[in-house]
């Protein structure tokens, strides 16, 4: 692809307020990053340990079948009902689960010791193409790929490489600083209220976005709804209720995606789908308070970078840019491409 132009501002005509998101996107319930990620079922089945080869053949590790599914109006553009493709909710979340058991074997974790473990890292880079047509039934892999210092005492970090379809994740785990062999292995299993469970992702309202006259910075207001109300089993059940990874990375989006409408003057209605290329997520602690400290909505911030377009042998324009913003000590960069149509460009 060639560069057509590169790092521009939104127009002067963007919208510098919108009092609800929603208000600019369409209602919640017709989009994916509004209630349509939370409509997936995701199932695990046939655990194994898989044929490896490099650095995965001397390491722990753990393979198993993966399920996704999604009803026929999961999302909505118009009156057009979006094809299902596996997201980087549905990666990130199967993703967890893997690292629940490979953990819960390798280590020989108690429930409660799962408990607190919690994600400090992710990072997800897209494949050569969508998982589409295989949602039914697709390999997914992960194994130990190091161990890192914490800063807590008396914890360590795992880093696990997963393979879900045709995408690689990299999480690191923070645990207790339990040495490998020092317990019996244990069966891995997929817990009720775990990391992966529906019932842990609640409902989000992005309100008060504020665009930075002259720039791709906005800010906003997020006020966060349902969930869990106290400990649960699983990855992190101990922290909650706690901002979920999930929570940070849909609200970003949902800003990022009126930032990269506007951008192009695209309405939503028109546009093509947003394709995720990479995704990073960062935690500086498991204590994410989902309520601001006066008892309001927590504050986010969100900025477009390195926004350019981009030119393919089929005559096709592109807008790529990533989305870079901040939501209770949660960083998210997620790098995103879409295609623009010819009267837009």
């Amino acid at each position: 692809m060639s560069v057509q132009s590169a790092s521009p501002v939104l127009p002067a005509a963007a919208p510098p307020f919108l009092a609800d998101v929603s208000d600019y996107l369409g209602a919640p319930e017709r989009r994916f990053f509004g209630e349509g990620y939370k409509r997936a079922r995701h199932h695990l089945t046939g655990f194994h340990i898989p044929e490896a080869d490099g650095a995965a053949a001397e390491a722990p590790r753990l393979g198993a079948t993966a399920q996704v599914t999604y009803p026929s109006d999961w999302s909505r553009k118009g009156e057009v009902d979006q094809r299902p493709h596996l997201s980087t909710v549905d990666v990130l979340l199967l993703a967890a689960q893997l690292t629940e058991a490979l953990l819960t074997s390798h280590l020989g974790l108690t429930e409660q010791e799962l408990a607190g473990v919690w994600l400090a890292r992710v990072r997800i880079k897209a494949g050569s193409r969508p998982v589409e047509d295989d949602l039914a039934g697709f390999p997914v892999t992960a194994y130990v790929a190091g161990r890192l210092p914490s800063p807590q005492p008396g914890r360590a970090r795992t880093a696990v490489e997963a393979t879900v379809g045709t995408l690689r994740v990299r999480l690191e785990a923070d645990h207790p600083d339990i040495r490998p062999g020092e317990r019996p292995a244990v069966e891995p299993a997929v817990r009720d209220g775990g990391y992966g469970d529906a019932g842990r992702l609640g409902g989000q309202r992005v309100e008060s976005m504020q665009v930075r006259p002259g720039t791709n910075v906005a800010t906003a207001d997020v006020r966060l709804s349902g969930g869990p109300d106290g400990a649960l089993g699983g990855m992190e059940g101990e922290h909650q209720p706690s901002v979920h990874l999930v929570d940070a990375f849909v609200t970003a989006l949902q800003v990022g995606q009126v930032l990269l409408y506007e951008l192009d003057q695209v309405p939503r209605s028109a546009s093509d789908t947003l394709w995720m290329r990479s995704t990073l997520l960062e935690a500086a602690t498991p204590h994410r308070p989902r309520i601001a400290p006066d008892g309001g909505p927590l504050p986010l911030r969100a900025e477009l970078r390195d926004a350019v377009l981009l030119n393919n042998r089929h005559g096709e324009t592109w807008r790529r840019a990533d989305i870079v913003a901040t939501l209770a000590d949660i960083t998210v960069v997620c790098s995103v491409a879409h295609r623009l149509s010819q009267t837009t460009t």
